[in-house]
């Protein structure tokens, strides 16, 4: 099955963490308890731990330029949707009087 979780970027860095840091004693022991840590059925799991206290400040921090982000992608792909609309319903026009003409003929 695919995990959606699971991105080509974490791979990769996966992969490289995996060849530097399994020389480490109990690397991937180490790695299983962090990730039961994270998966932990308690409140205070690791997610929300990590979440609360690192993710969560950087992005309130960040948040003003995220959502100038989010305006300019959005104006943008609104741009390109009318566009793409536009060029649509000229290519349909274009089709349905060269239709036309054929019938003509």
């Amino acid at each position: 099955t695919h995990n959606l979780l699971r991105t080509p970027t974490h791979d990769v860095a996966e992969f490289f963490a995996d060849i530097f840091l399994s020389w480490f004693p109990f690397y991937y022991m180490g790695k299983c308890a962090f990730l039961v840590w994270c998966m932990a059925p308690t409140p205070s799991n690791g997610s929300i731990q990590i979440y609360t206290r690192i993710i969560r400040p950087i992005f309130l921090k960040h948040e003003s330029k995220i959502d100038n982000i989010a305006k300019d992608l959005k104006g943008k792909a609104t741009e390109a949707a009318d566009k793409f609309k536009d060029e649509a319903k000229k290519a349909t026009a274009n089709i349905m009087w060269e239709e036309g003409m054929k019938k003509d003929s």
